[in-house]
């Protein structure tokens, strides 16, 4: 992949903080998309079609993949439409095609992923935190390719933990201290995507519109669902996951001040398909954990070639610890960031605008 370069323009700059890319957007969302765009498009040029190739073995969309994308992204809310459409224009990609990749769970299901979070009882400094492993193909790609954007022009500022020519959201942190991730869930509900918010964007709503994992869980269960999936949501005292189908909604019971999740349901209760669900567990014993051990655990439950994404997120001092490197990126080098430059302060999201999407323009096949 072409090397990030730093620089600077209107509503957007890229620079390496601690080791670490960070893309800095404000504005309008169209504003924010074409700073994207230049800023980061040659990588996303470079990127799109190789990660095409290695999830969906094509590096262009046929007529009818096309269709079936359009068919996803049609509640996508109008600002990360808009979003979107400004990136891909300036980048100069195919919009459908970067829609797919931001529609990853709908349109690809080719990740596996695991987390565990401990409760004030169970951190050793008396805080939450949440330790996430992302495993999506695309392996070598993506974990050369990780970038941290921090976002604000609407609603909360929030930090994504991403790379270039993601809108929508697969790992965050709003300015309020909560953390969201999600994880597939298999063997749930099988079947094509209803009508409603695609996954990674509906991560963005919550982390954009509300301020804790209890504001968080009351969006999400009144939000139209696009396919089943696991939620975590974690804020400064407490951590709810919750598995979530698209008419069915279950929050799980944490055990011993720990929540764990991979991509099962009723893994707490014995219906774990996952070996990692016991081992993360296991290794956490019954002692207070920090971030060390965190790290530790993630890089035992790393799946190989496919984990691309390892962070431990400390909500409450606004606080990640990112890995990098080679595929297990968590076994690699992990650089801390303090974000609370950028997350200090929350802001009041103003009333939400066109939520369900309904105004723009679709997409064509």
């Amino acid at each position: 992949m072409p090397a990030f370069r730093a620089g600077a323009v209107p509503h957007g700059k890229l620079g390496p903080v601690d080791g670490v890319w960070v893309m800095e957007l404000d504005g309008t969302a169209e504003e924010r998309g074409r700073a994207a765009g230049t800023l980061v498009g040659e990588q996303v040029r470079w990127l799109l079609p190789r990660f095409l190739k290695q999830v969906a073995s094509v590096e262009r969309l046929s007529p009818y993949q096309k269709e079936m994308v359009a068919g996803i992204a049609s509640e996508v809310p109008s600002a990360h439409f808009n979003q979107l459409n400004a990136l891909a224009e300036t980048a100069g990609v195919d919009r459908t095609a970067l829609f797919a990749a931001n529609l990853a769970p709908e349109a690809f299901a080719a990740m596996a992923c695991s987390c565990l979070a401990t409760l004030p009882a169970r951190a050793g400094d008396g805080k939450t935190l949440l330790a996430r492993n992302l495993d999506w193909q695309g392996g070598g790609l993506l974990a050369a390719a990780g970038l941290l954007v921090i976002e604000s022009g609407h609603g909360h500022r929030f930090a994504s933990f991403t790379w270039p020519g993601m809108v929508s959201v697969a790992t965050g942190m709003n300015d309020a201290g909560l953390t969201v991730a999600d994880l597939m869930a298999l063997g749930a509900e099988a079947g094509r995507p209803r009508p409603g918010v695609p996954v990674l964007f509906l991560v963005r709503a919550l982390l954009e519109e509300t301020d804790s994992a209890e504001a968080a869980l009351a969006y999400l269960a009144g939000a139209r669902r696009t396919i089943p999936q696991n939620y975590t949501l974690v804020d400064p005292t407490s951590a709810t996951f919750v598995e979530a189908g698209t008419r069915s909604l279950r929050v799980r019971h944490n055990s011993n001040g720990l929540a764990a999740m991979t991509n099962f349901w009723h893994e707490e209760g014995g219906g774990a398909q996952d070996r990692r669900y016991g081992q993360m567990l296991k290794m956490a014993g019954q002692d207070k954990l920090g971030v060390s051990q965190l790290q530790a655990i993630l890089a035992e439950a790393a799946l190989g070639d496919m984990n691309v994404q390892a962070v431990v997120l400390e909500p409450e001092a606004r606080r990640a610890h990112v890995a990098q490197g080679k595929p297990p990126v968590a076994a690699g080098t992990w650089h801390t960031l303090d974000l609370r430059p950028w997350l200090s302060t929350p802001e009041k999201p103003p009333a939400v605008e066109n939520p369900a999407g309904a105004g723009h323009r679709p997409l064509g096949p």
